[in-house]
């Protein structure tokens, strides 16, 4: 799980970076991202699972950005959040980063109404080969044997909730 971190926090850290320094590429870094990261993670081993929720994630922010260009106003908004619930329960999506992306267009007011939609993809599809790239890593005997014995190592130091409740 700590390789899985590590690589998922370079590749936020690296988003963000070129976002902040690229104006053209302002949108490919959103805080919903850290959520589709840590839910991604958790689902390496589901690749087929993480591309739906990928797919839902495309919809919903493509189904904000055209209510937004509709109308700015809560009316709008408020359509998209109904719609966008209604999709991930008909479609079991089973994600809720996908309800939050879909209000990005309201708060980022693009002019473009793909540019939001192109972003997410973008940024998602770089999500998921660091996924799958982590997957693969974690197949090789070196580096699952260095992880086992790296996480042994810190539930040694760290103290477990049955060990704090008696001190306390």
């Amino acid at each position: 799980m700590l390789l899985r971190s590590l690589v998922i926090c370079c590749y936020l850290m690296g988003a963000y970076w070129a976002s902040y320094h690229f104006p053209s590429l302002r949108m490919v870094f959103y805080p919903t991202l850290g959520a589709f990261s840590f839910l991604f993670m958790h689902r390496v081993d589901q690749i087929k699972d993480v591309g739906r929720i990928t797919l839902g994630a495309i919809i919903a922010v493509t189904l904000g950005s055209v209510m937004y260009s509709i109308s700015q106003g809560t009316l709008s908004f408020f359509l998209t959040a109904i719609i966008t619930i209604s999709l991930i329960q008909v479609l079991k999506w089973n994600a809720a980063p996908i309800l939050s992306v879909s209000f990005i267009p309201f708060f980022a007011h693009t002019t473009s109404i793909w540019a939001l939609p192109a972003a997410v993809l973008v940024s998602l599809l770089g999500l998921i080969i660091f996924v799958w790239l982590i997957a693969k890593v974690e197949q090789v005997p070196v580096v699952s044997r260095w992880s086992e014995a790296f996480s042994q190592f810190l539930s040694k130091m760290m103290p477990t909730p049955t060990a704090i409740k008696k001190e306390l």
